[in-house]
């Protein structure tokens, strides 16, 4: 995305938001203004999120995304073991990232700074590997992170990317009760691609669902216009079986509370509450 379209769009939305998800369908740090997108929203009292796989870390762009105002940064790792890591993760090195992201913590940890928050997402998903394997790998993974300012490491599961991938073996699909839940995300996010095209959620990859495009429109009016109403209802309603990829989505099939996906329900009440 531009820097002009982006600054359209957190112009519009400062007053109203209270974060924005810098990354989708691809690396954020391959974009090379990607620290001062961090600053322009920092400088409207936004919030900034980044997730990435850590490979093109280096002790200067750490330092950056350090200092920028980040307020929380996410590590993609696919696997315990340098085995399952680069199965997951073609073409990449399993010690060169873990070093990366070490090094970062370093740095983080050498400039006192509060911010930003790190996860560490780790994919426990290798069809050779047993749970009880698993939780072995883990606890010798997390030594790698002693006395450095890791502040959560979270275990992931796979989705289907909105039915394009053929994925089966979910604990938390909710198989028994096949049926949709709403979705969350119509009524407090949109996703807006790289050129301007906004969407419903970040599991349509393709862009099957579009609805409206910023460099037409302002993003308050996109969010409450005919098509997202129109898709509230239909979930609402629990009729969504013409509105694709929602149909096919392993996500609408998750176990829930009180219709909140219960992986997320932490989350997503703690953003409901917030007052700030």
């Amino acid at each position: 995305m531009n820097f002009k379209l982006y600054k359209k769009i957190i112009d519009e939305v400062k007053d109203y938001i209270f974060d924005v998800n810098l990354f989708h369908r691809g690396e954020p740090l391959l974009h090379p203004e990607i620290v001062e997108m961090i600053k322009y929203a920092s400088k409207n009292n936004i919030k900034t999120r980044l997730h990435t796989n850590g490979v093109l870390l280096n002790p200067e762009i750490s330092k950056k995304l350090i200092t920028s105002g980040l307020n929380l940064i996410s590590f993609s790792f696919d696997g315990y073991t340098k085995t399952t890591y680069e199965k997951n993760r073609t073409g990449a090195l399993y010690e060169k990232t873990l070093g990366n992201i070490i090094d970062f913590l370093k740095i983080k940890k050498e400039l006192n700074s509060g911010t930003p928050f790190v996860n560490l997402q780790v994919m426990e998903f290798d069809e050779e590997i047993s749970q009880k394997q698993f939780r072995i790998q883990k606890e010798e993974f997390i030594k790698n992170f002693e006395n450095l300012p890791l502040n959560k490491i979270v275990i992931r599961t796979p989705h289907n990317w909105g039915g394009l991938l053929d994925i089966t073996g979910i604990s938390k699909t909710n198989r028994k009760k096949p049926k949709i839940m709403a979705c969350t995300f119509p009524w407090y996010a949109l996703t807006i691609f790289y050129n301007g095209k906004v969407y419903l959620c970040p599991q349509d990859f393709y862009g099957g669902l579009s609805v409206g495009d910023v460099n037409n429109d302002s993003v308050k009016i996109i969010f409450n216009n005919k098509a997202m109403q129109e898709i509230r209802r239909s979930f609402r309603n629990k009729k969504t079986d013409n509105l694709s990829p929602c149909n096919k989505c392993d996500r609408c099939l998750r176990k829930t509370f009180m219709g909140i996906p219960k992986e997320y329900l932490g989350i997503f009440l703690k953003d409901s509450l917030r007052k700030d």
